[in-house]
């Protein structure tokens, strides 16, 4: 017979402990002064209420703007070099879904020699050089310039997508990653960057991946306001429950972003105070997605590139993993509140 799932009694004390670490800039030394699993009126909730409250809140935005200000150093010194370049940041911390004090940001090197357009009709101006050597030039190039400019720094040129410089003086890990500019049809109707593609150097393949990161962040911020906040809170709730675990569940952070992105509106908004009813309802939506095949096999990324159970994306695996941390987490809340006999629904908690 069918037991179900096993919940140890611990709660969630070790992950609110990870939480609280990865939430803190180590470089800073102090915790922030209004995280919300440290706030008075939390006192005496249990862990698990705490976490998933502190789990979905923005992270501080001193923080953030640190990141942005090392990934700008990075991008000073590659500026400098006189790279024939343009410069963007892509990832979580553009999207405000990061869910660490220190995360990495992406920092693209869009090349100036050339632009991929998705032309309705012949190509008028083809460009005259191979734009793989070109990317792979400028990857080069990149990697020159942050060896001579960040000598302390540790330079990891192993990735196939990008090269990762961290350590010596800089408090953030900044992946530089070689790269083109896309205009797709809509960009060139409707002129509106959101709408421009990059198409990012595989140096391994010897070839690009089109994305679309701009029209992501858009997308998750429409959405995010059509939901008084709901969406961002539940990215950062089932990313957290993903980097917590003690295995981590086999699926990426953008997938994971993506299967929020796909909850009905009305689920998603959740007034202050309110916000636990999330989780339950996260809970649903992975079940849903679970059990009907149709279903999950139509839904779509954000910007609309791919599927999100396609062959290059989320796994039926990594979904059942996912559901197993959301469903601990819905069980030890539920735990807690039975214990001031409050009912999930009901639930207010101010922060």
């Amino acid at each position: 017979m069918n037991q179900g799932p096993h919940f140890s009694s611990s709660g969630f004390t070790k992950a609110l402990g990870q939480m609280r670490a990865r939430r803190v800039d180590t470089f800073e030394k102090t915790a922030t002064l209004n995280e919300a699993y440290d706030s008075d009126r939390l006192r005496g909730e249990g862990t698990a209420v705490k976490y998933a409250i502190g789990a979905m809140q923005p992270i501080d935005k001193q923080y953030t703007d640190n990141t942005y200000r090392e990934g700008d150093r990075v991008k000073n010194q590659l500026e400098k070099a006189e790279l024939i370049c343009d410069f963007a940041y892509q990832g979580s911390v553009t999207s405000d879904t990061h869910i660490r004090a220190h995360s990495d940001i992406d920092l693209l090197t869009l090349t100036c020699k050339f632009v991929t357009v998705d032309a309705a009709g012949p190509v008028t101006n083809p460009y005259p050089g191979n734009p793989i050597d070109d990317l792979l030039l400028l990857r080069r190039e990149s990697i020159g310039v942050l060896r001579a400019r960040f000598p302390e720094a540790n330079l990891d040129v192993l990735g196939a997508k990008s090269v990762s410089i961290s350590g010596g003086s800089l408090r953030r890990k900044i992946d530089v990653v070689s790269s083109n500019w896309r205009n797709t049809l809509r960009y060139d109707t409707t002129g509106r960057s959101v709408f421009r593609g990059v198409d990012v150097l595989d140096c391994r393949a010897k070839s690009t991946i089109r994305n679309l990161p701009f029209l992501h962040n858009e997308r998750i911020c429409e959405k995010d306001g059509l939901t008084i906040g709901g969406l961002r809170k539940a990215i950062r709730l089932l990313k957290s429950l993903r980097y917590d675990a003690d295995k981590p569940p086999d699926i990426s952070s953008y997938d994971i972003a993506a299967i929020a992105y796909t909850m009905d509106n009305n689920a998603l908004s959740a007034l202050r105070g309110t916000e636990l009813i999330l989780v339950e309802r996260c809970k649903w939506h992975l079940d849903k997605i679970a059990i009907d095949s149709t279903y999950r096999e139509g839904l779509v990324v954000p910007n609309g590139t791919r599927k999100i159970f396609g062959s290059n994306g989320a796994t039926v695996k990594g979904l059942t993993e996912l559901r197993q941390e959301v469903d601990r987490l819905l069980h030890e809340i539920k735990n807690d509140l039975q214990r001031s006999f409050r009912k999930l629904a009901a639930a207010r908690i101010e922060y």
